[in-house]
């Protein structure tokens, strides 16, 4: 796992620019389209809004969210509501968990029924951003939760004790698939997980240890300031 560390932020958002750039020319050039799995929190916000700055082929590229929390879409925790406001006006199709419907399994199973048609089967994403929690969750494959153990679903329900909230997740299969994954980290917090993920430390435990690509890459973008 290759790690990319940065002592500003500047530098930080320019490297995951170029990249983006580097992944997204010959996917739309070989596929027509360039599919993206984000992930939430406040994180990966300033690299989202630098994208959304882009002059990029937006028609041609679709956002999907790796995770969400079962809550309404216009509620201020929504993961959709954070990626559609910063990116409404490029016009980009954003494909959202339709947390307004019955219940988080329906709705997961609703979401990976969408995401085989669009992506084919097994869908393959050209690239997925992951974060990390300070407990090492990714996703919202949180420590000693059904979903780390799922071995079927690409997109489970995972129902979060600590927090006790419902939540829809990408599973370790769905990101075995993906052509790319990026790591987007930043501050002292999460120092002990990225050096583990980039040691490939057979001891870690934490759930972000266990990602990982049958075919693809997977890289670490971390910043020292928080």
């Amino acid at each position: 796992m290759l790690l990319h560390e940065f002592s500003d932020s500047g530098a930080w958002l320019d490297a995951m620019i170029t990249s983006w750039e580097t992944l997204g020319g010959p996917a739309l050039s070989e596929r027509g389209t360039f599919n993206i799995s984000l992930s939430g929190g406040s994180t990966p916000k300033p690299f989202y809004e630098r994208l959304a700055s882009l002059k990029w082929p937006w028609a041609a590229t679709r956002l999907y969210l790796g995770d969400e929390r079962w809550v309404d879409p216009n509620h201020k925790d929504s993961n959709f509501r954070m990626v559609q406001k910063i990116f409404q006006t490029t016009g980009v199709q954003i494909e959202r968990v339709r947390t307004e419907i019955a219940t988080a399994e329906i709705g997961a199973r609703e979401y990976e029924k969408r995401v085989r048609t669009q992506l084919g089967d097994p869908p393959r994403f050209d690239l997925v951003l992951l974060g990390i929690g300070d407990d090492g969750h990714t996703a919202s494959l949180f420590p000693d939760t059904a979903a780390l153990k799922e071995e079927k679903l690409l997109i489970a329900p995972n129902f979060v004790p600590k927090l006790g909230v419902w939540r829809v997740t990408s599973t370790y299969t769905l990101l075995r698939y993906a052509r790319a994954i990026w790591f987007v980290t930043r501050g002292p917090t999460k120092e002990p997980y990225i050096r583990a993920l980039a040691a490939d430390d057979p001891t870690a435990t934490f759930p972000a240890a266990k990602v990982r690509s049958d075919r693809g890459t997977v890289e670490i973008y971390h910043c020292d300031q928080s």
